[in-house]
């Protein structure tokens, strides 16, 4: 029995050793790079996806994700060819759709592979680790929640920027319509003259003609008509005048009614601020300070520009009346 056991304890030190040495050589000998591998960092995600053959090449593809300032996504897609040699590993990236490679070299470890990556004047280390495509879309889907805020901020300030245009655009308007009020607040009073001097012209003609027609004489008839004419030329210039001040106050009630509802429109977020409630999007102080020099400087100007029209209107109206009169007696001339 004591043999037996002998012989049993000396095989199995001859045989367990070299039982054990080919099992790691052949588990060695087994192990394939092929798989999915995701490596990532706060900004960015790359998935490796390859393939290996029995010559202990490989071939595949890279897709890579990253996180832009602006908090957009960028990606990419590039092809991978390379080779192991036990636990070493030469991968080529060709940037597609150009053959262009650039080389790295790499360990294959327990959970991956680890690249090495130039980083400025000194070199890193880039890990992969083994897993599933759904691993690299759980990666991306972070950093795109890393770049929402970015991106509502982003369009938040050019929401924001567009509000200061519009309201920079009204002041514009505002303030031009000032330089235009007092440019015509000093303009119609010649206006207002302009039809008390027609008056006097056409009182003048009219007298001229009843003076010649009264006189029997041929001559002086016919010289009463050319003056009757000439009232009459008179007549149609006066008529334009008329036309163009009709335009004017038109125009002047339309320009001011356009303001106004631009002012309206401002005037709970930008010129009190009564209705702003938080996360509203309204315009920047300074706009809004540009605006509200802008408004008072428009309703200073109203008042006298409203006054000026008025006279103007009524200079019209009252000219017109006592030139109908003239005119009526001048058809009456023969």
């Amino acid at each position: 029995m004591r043999d037996q056991s002998k012989y049993l304890r000396d095989a199995l030190a001859v045989c367990l050793p070299a039982v054990v040495g080919a099992l790691l050589l052949a588990a060695c000998g087994d192990r394939s790079v092929s798989g999915t591998y995701v490596s990532h960092t706060a900004n960015a995600a790359i998935l490796l996806q390859i393939t290996e053959t029995p010559d202990h090449r490989f071939s595949g593809t890279t897709r890579s994700v990253s996180l832009n300032n602006d908090g957009t996504l960028a990606t990419s897609t590039a092809n991978v060819v390379g080779s192991v040699d036990g636990s070493s590993l030469t991968l080529t990236l060709q940037a597609t759709p150009f053959p262009v490679g650039q080389n790295f070299g790499g360990t294959v470890t327990a959970n991956g592979i680890d690249l090495t990556v130039a980083q400025g004047a000194q070199t890193g280390v880039q890990r992969f680790v083994k897993g599933e495509t759904a691993d690299f879309d759980a990666v991306v889907t972070q950093l795109n929640a890393a770049g929402a805020p970015v991106i509502a901020a982003r369009q938040r300030g050019q929401q924001v920027d567009q509000l200061n245009r519009q309201v920079a655009a009204l002041s514009q308007d505002l303030n031009a319509f000032v330089v235009r009020a007092h440019d015509k607040i000093d303009k119609w009073p010649r206006a207002t003259a302009y039809y008390a001097r027609a008056v006097e012209v056409e009182q003048a003609k009219l007298k001229r003609a009843q003076q010649l027609a009264a006189t029997g004489n041929g001559v002086a008839q016919g010289q009463a008509s050319v003056v009757v004419g000439q009232m009459g030329v008179d007549k149609a210039q006066i008529s334009i005048t008329d036309d163009k001040i009709t335009e004017a106050e038109k125009d002047e009630a339309s320009r001011e009614a356009m303001l106004d509802a631009g002012i309206a429109r401002w005037n709970a977020t930008c010129l009190d601020g009564h209705d702003v409630k938080p996360g509203d999007f309204i315009p920047d102080m300074g706009p809004c300070k540009g605006l509200t020099r802008a408004v008072a400087a428009y309703r200073a100007v109203l008042p006298p520009l409203h006054n000026a029209l008025t006279t103007l209107v009524q200079a019209k109206a009252h000219g017109n009346e006592q030139l109908a009169t003239i005119w009526r007696a001048a058809d009456n001339v023969h």
